[in-house]
């Protein structure tokens, strides 16, 4: 599949398994938080800010292969298939490098590294904990995101669907007997959670990797055969890729912070909340990060058959499908609520996290609505190709947003309700900024 159409056909055909695929990959940190939250509130805590300062970690590489993404399906717009293989080739050895180190780095300081961000001494030990043992599936995760962008930039999404189902199978049987002490397994508590999702990650790239044997494809795009470190190669993608990290570790940043200021002004309960939203909205807006995806791939393929006509009308149309997911999204957490937040905690801790869960719940139906649009639009500016455009749009994004939740977090009134606002205030931005530089581009998606 070298020449894509937007039509919305061909954007379902990609979008549908990457949705299944994402659905079960971003179930690992909502199992994760199921299993581990029954433990306790100081569990529940740990868990939730664990999750996010993992996720700084996991954006870097998740953004760095979003470049060779872009790259693949560029080349195939230009029916310039042999390319791909020495572009995942080359980003196969520098992830490893840069995985390993990181791995290196934060185990040795992974103390006092949460020491500095965090005032509870047991939720601190808590993340670290499970960190010590999630710590062991960076480098599989780095590899993943690698065939996650062959697959997603040839156009053929249906191994990733395949393997992430596995590996959610996996996690979920690993999660329930490591946690707990069950099936035979020994009793880990927080940290077999964090052994859990390493394992079954590792197991996944497995199939990642069997999957490019299929129909030869390894033979089709001349993969794996590392005949040189390609300079030139590794410039292209650190010229697309290093902006686009740099966007993503500022988003992650902003949230790490975000919940890092909802602990110590608000207190240990609000965070626990917090961390079920997180959850809530990871789960719920795959559909929107999935389609985002899937724009990289169709806009980037149109822009280099140069069909710009085609590009406007694939903005469109896939900003539309991103919405209707949304507003399904939110109609069913509004009809089901109690279902939803109940999930996440014990009996116990109900009587104090549900309330002040449910009361806030409208902003996050806000959050999943005016993301819908943000998300793809600014996807349509990196698709173009308008790498440092969008990295300057993400830190106007970033700045507003962290001075916006640090007002309120300062002011008497300032709740979790009002400090969640601050989403509305980051899509919002996000939505202004894609649209005035579209507008500039000619190309008129409104």
């Amino acid at each position: 599949m070298s020449l894509l159409k937007a039509s919305y056909k061909q954007i379902l055909i990609i979008a549908l398994p990457l949705i299944i695929g994402n659905l079960a990959w971003t179930s690992n940190g909502v199992f994760d938080t199921i299993f581990v939250g029954k433990l306790g509130n100081t569990q529940l805590e740990a868990i939730g800010f664990a999750s996010v300062f993992y996720s700084v970690l996991f954006m870097m590489g998740f953004s760095f292969t979003r470049g060779t993404q872009l790259l693949i399906a560029r080349r195939l717009g230009e029916m310039n298939r042999r390319e791909v293989g020495n572009i995942l080739d080359n980003t196969l050895i520098t992830l490893t490098a840069v995985a390993t180190l990181l791995f290196i780095l934060i185990r040795l300081n992974l103390h006092s590294i949460l020491g500095l961000m965090l005032d509870s001494e047991p939720v601190v030990n808590a993340c670290e904990e499970f960190l010590s043992y999630r710590m062991w599936g960076l480098v599989p995760s780095f590899l993943s995101f690698v065939f996650i962008a062959f697959y997603s930039g040839i156009g053929q999404t249906v191994i990733l669907a395949l393997s992430v189902g596995l590996m959610t199978t996996l996690n979920i049987t690993l999660n329930y007997g490591l946690v707990y002490g069950k099936f035979g397994l020994p009793e880990i508590g927080i940290g077999g959670s964090g052994m859990a999702t390493a394992i079954s990650e590792t197991i996944a790239v497995a199939v990642l990797v069997g999957g490019t044997f299929y129909k030869s494809r390894n033979k089709e795009y001349s993969l794996y055969k590392f005949a040189k470190f390609d300079t030139d190669v590794l410039m292209q993608m650190v010229k697309i890729s290093v902006p686009l990290m740099l966007q993503s570790l500022a988003a992650v940043g902003a949230w790490l912070i975000f919940f890092s200021r909802i602990q110590v002004k608000l207190g240990n309960e609000p965070l626990a909340v917090s961390s079920i939203y997180r959850q809530l909205i990871l789960f719920f807006t795959i559909p929107t990060w999935s389609l985002g995806s899937a724009a990289n791939t169709i806009i980037s393929n149109l822009v280099g058959q140069r069909d710009f006509e085609g590009v406007k009308l694939g903005i469109r149309r896939i900003s539309i499908l991103s919405f209707g997911f949304a507003l399904f999204s939110a109609a069913l957490i509004y009809l089901f609520p109690y279902f939803f937040i109940n999930v996440f905690v014990n009996e116990a801790q109900g009587h104090e996290v549900v309330p002040m869960a449910i009361e806030a719940l409208p902003v996050l139906f806000g959050v999943f609505l005016i993301m819908a649009f943000g998300n793809i639009l600014y996807n349509g500016v990196i698709s173009l190709g308008d790498i440092f455009v969008a990295l300057v749009i993400e830190l106007i994004v970033v700045v507003l947003y962290i001075g916006y939740f640090m007002y309120v977090l300062n002011q008497p009134w300032g709740n979790l309700w009002w400090v969640w606002t601050a989403e509305w205030v980051y899509w919002f931005v996000m939505i202004a900024c894609s649209l005035a530089y579209l507008k500039y581009r000619r190309i008129h998606v409104v």
